[in-house]
């Protein structure tokens, strides 16, 4: 219950952060909606998650903030803290990401964006 008491109070605070990312430029909100889909499961479980960042000049950027879990029942489960960090630099990004739970998970995601 604390968990999801801090978690509501993160999200609040990022709620009023948000309307500063239109003065300050470098500030910004990223909510993200996470899911799997499968032909023979069906949509799986979810994370949402509410982040506040911020953008660097040379193109680096950090983002935190909660992320609520719901897994294929639908109800949430849990709310964990999660954030990325990652640069792009031409067509090649990076980016190193994490979420809390019963242990640390970390991932790393590397690629390319070409435009036409």
């Amino acid at each position: 219950m604390i968990k999801f008491f801090s978690a509501l109070s993160a999200a609040a605070s990022v709620a009023a952060l948000a309307p500063m990312s239109v003065t300050a430029g470098s500030l910004y909100l990223n909510p993200e909606f996470n899911t799997s889909i499968g032909s023979d499961s069906g949509v799986g479980g979810a994370i949402l998650e509410g982040h506040i960042g911020y953008e660097f000049d040379n193109g680096a950027y950090i983002q935190v903030g909660p992320a609520a879990s719901f897994p294929d029942s639908g109800e949430m489960e849990e709310v964990e803290i999660s954030g990325k960090a990652g640069m792009s630099s031409g067509p090649l990004y990076g980016e190193v990401s994490f979420i809390t739970g019963d242990e640390t998970t970390v991932g790393v995601k590397v690629g390319s964006k070409f435009n036409f």
